[in-house]
Formats: C-alpha cells, sequence, structure tokens
C-alpha cells in the first residue's frame, strides 16, 4: 500500500509541476490518477463498512477481543488517556491514564505501558523506567512484557546507554517478533559505531522490507565506515529511490557531494523536489553539482535564476563567485562583482574568493 501512495504522489508532482511549468498537459496520467483515486476511495468505503460490521457486533457480544495473537485485551473506548496518547498530547495522557489506572484495573497493565510510554515521550525517564519495570514485575503477559523491555531500550537509547538498550531490546525480541526491534538494535550498535555487529539487523530489516529506505541509508553508513565503498553506494543508491525523509535525503547528498559522486547527490535534490521540496536550497544544491560535475552552461544559468529570483541571499553567491573564479571566468566575475554592489551583498568569504 504505502509503495502504491509514493508512486501515486511521484506522478502526481511530476504531472503538477508539468502543469506549472506550462508545459502540454498529460490529460492520459490525469485520468489514470483520477481512476486510481476512485478505486481507492471505492474501496476505502468498502472496507469503513466491514469494520462498522465488526463494531457492531463487539458490542452486541461484549467480546472481550485481544490483539497480538490473543496477547492483549481491547482498551474500551471510553477511556481518554490512550485517545490522547494517539493524538500526542502526552502530558494531558499522564493526568489522565493516572486517573483510569485506579478505576480500571482489568486493563492496568497496558493503560501501565501507555502511561509508560506518554513519561518516555515527555522526557520523564525515571518515571519511565519506574512503569515499565513495575509491569514486568506484575504481568504475565509475554506481550506486555516485550513492550515494557522495548519501553526500557529506548529510554537507555535516549540516555545514550547502548549497551543497556541493547540488552533490552534483545529480551523484547525474544518474547515477540517485529521488525522495529531489530532496527532498534541495529541503531544502537551503529551510535556505538559497531558497524560489523549493525550489519545483520539491518539486512534482516530490508530483507522484510527492501523498500525501508532508512535502513538502505544506514547500511550504506555502515559499509563505507567497514572500508566497503561499493556496498555502500549500492546500499544508498537503493535508498535514494524510496526515501521520503527530508533530512535523509539531506544528508546522503552531503555524502555523495563530499566521495566526489555529484551526479548522485543531485538525483538526490531532485528526489527532494519529487515528494514536495521545490525550494531555493534544493535548486541551489542542483546548480552546485552541475558546477562541481564542471557542466558549466548548465550551473551558470540556474545560478543566473537563482540570483535574480533571490537576489540578497549571500550563501547562493559565495557558491557562484567560487565556481566562476575556479573556472576563470573573469568577463562573468566582472559582471557579478557589479551586481554584488548594486545588491549590497558583503561577505568576507566573497571578499576572499575576489581578492
Amino acid at each position: 500500500m504505502e509503495k502504491w501512495v509514493n508512486d501515486w504522489y511521484s506522478r502526481y508532482w511530476k504531472l503538477k509541476k508539468a502543469v506549472q511549468s506550462c508545459d502540454d498537459f498529460n490529460e492520459k496520467l490525469f485520468e489514470e490518477l483520477a481512476t486510481e483515486c476512485g478505486a481507492l476511495l471505492d474501496t476505502w468505503m468498502e472496507m469503513e463498512d466491514k469494520l462498522e460490521d465488526i463494531k457492531e457486533i463487539k458490542s452486541t457480544h461484549q467480546i472481550g477481543s485481544q490483539t497480538y495473537h490473543g496477547a492483549v485485551q481491547w482498551i474500551p473506548r471510553s477511556l481518554e488517556g490512550p485517545k490522547y496518547f494517539d493524538l500526542e498530547i502526552f502530558d494531558k495522557a499522564i493526568e489522565t491514564l493516572k486517573v483510569e489506572i485506579e478505576k480500571e484495573m482489568k486493563n492496568e497493565a497496558v493503560l501501565y505501558l501507555y502511561l509508560g510510554f506518554s513519561y518516555l515521550y515527555e522526557g520523564e525517564l525515571d518515571k519511565a523506567k519506574e512503569t515499565f519495570l513495575y509491569v514486568l514485575k506484575t504481568s504475565l503477559n509475554k506481550v506486555e512484557k516485550h513492550f515494557s523491555y522495548v519501553g526500557l531500550g529506548c529510554l537507555f537509547g535516549r540516555r545514550h546507554h547502548y549497551e543497556e538498550a541493547i540488552n533490552y531490546f534483545e529480551k523484547a525480541n525474544s518474547l515477540y517478533s517485529n521488525t522495529d526491534v531489530p532496527y532498534n538494535i541495529g541503531m544502537a550498535f551503529v551510535m556505538m559505531k559497531k558497524y560489523e555487529l549493525a550489519l545483520p539487523y539491518l539486512l534482516k530489516i530490508i530483507e522484510a522490507n527492501e523498500d525501508d529506505g532508512e535502513a538502505q541509508y544506514f547500511l550504506g553508513h555502515c559499509y563505507l565506515q567497514m572500508g566497503d565503498e561499493s556496498k555502500a553506494f549500492e546500499a544508498w543508491y537503493s535508498a535514494l529511490q524510496v526515501l521520503e525523509f527530508k533530512d535523509l535525503l539531506v544528508t546522503l547528498a552531503y555524502e555523495f557531494e563530499l566521495y566526489g559522486y555529484y551526479t548522485a547527490a543531485i538525483h538526490c535534490y531532485k528526489r527532494l523536489q519529487a515528494i514536495g521540496f521545490d525550494e531555493t536550497w534544493v535548486h541551489h544544491g542542483i546548480a552546485w553539482n552541475y558546477g562541481l560535475l564542471d557542466q558549466k552552461s548548465t550551473a551558470i544559468d540556474l545560478f543566473e535564476k537563482l540570483v535574480i529570483a533571490h537576489p540578497k541571499d549571500t550563501n547562493i553567491w559565495i557558491s557562484y563567485i567560487w565556481l566562476l573564479s575556479k573556472w576563470d571566468q573573469k568577463d562573468q566575475l566582472r559582471k557579478i562583482v557589479l551586481k554584488l554592489k548594486m545588491n549590497n551583498i558583503r561577505h568576507p568569504l566573497i571578499e576572499k574568493i575576489l581578492s
């Protein structure tokens, strides 16, 4: 489902950009997107009806339904604490859960887990630890213990006590298996710079979901730190195709640029454009890397457009002037100096480049 959504948005941004650029309108692509949207709406409505059937049966028969293979009971919908938690209003969740725990002894352990994670996200780590340990001592339920160990692993990870975090994550993994726990273990090893130990966990995540761009990125980071540049860039190219996170794509662009893979860096910035970050710094990154590729005419054309659109952006001027000086473009530099004076742009780096 996630892959289909990403594909739909990718085609949507392509069509939108074409329309904004006054290119020919792709009627076929528009109809294709509209048809898929309608089909999804029909499916969604059918799924909603089926869920309503389940809710009706549940309320009629008062089923003590359970999740995680029969391990955790349903939480009554009347409880407000879990709702505040889902809305990420953690301070209100804490206040409400304390009251509801006293009244809901049957659901006490699960509510304590909500309380523990609320404390964790609010940064009240000592209270979170106390709550998770209480569930471990009082619950016989494997999944409740699993999430208590996960909570403790996250807690010690936040404190940068990674060995203790790994210990708790491994205990969680022994009780109940999901992809989040191996990822957390792998990341703890990355933070400890034990890249060889992180590898099997990251590979396991990618085996389960090859479209996990984050895991692909950190897998590449591990390979690079281990000296295997070929596998590192192979993983990073895979990450580039699927990453949706701005910060990781920017980091990946910087990594490619650092190691001289300027074309790959340009692809990172174009990927950012495709997912909606069509901003000045993205265009700057594209222009800069075309410059580093010595594609002079393309870079100059892009920088000229940038300085016209953003005449007060000092960083753009610095990049442009540095490239022109590197290419010994004296005539173009003289024109740029005049523009700098007109826009009253001054900066120590500009003066150093021009000196």
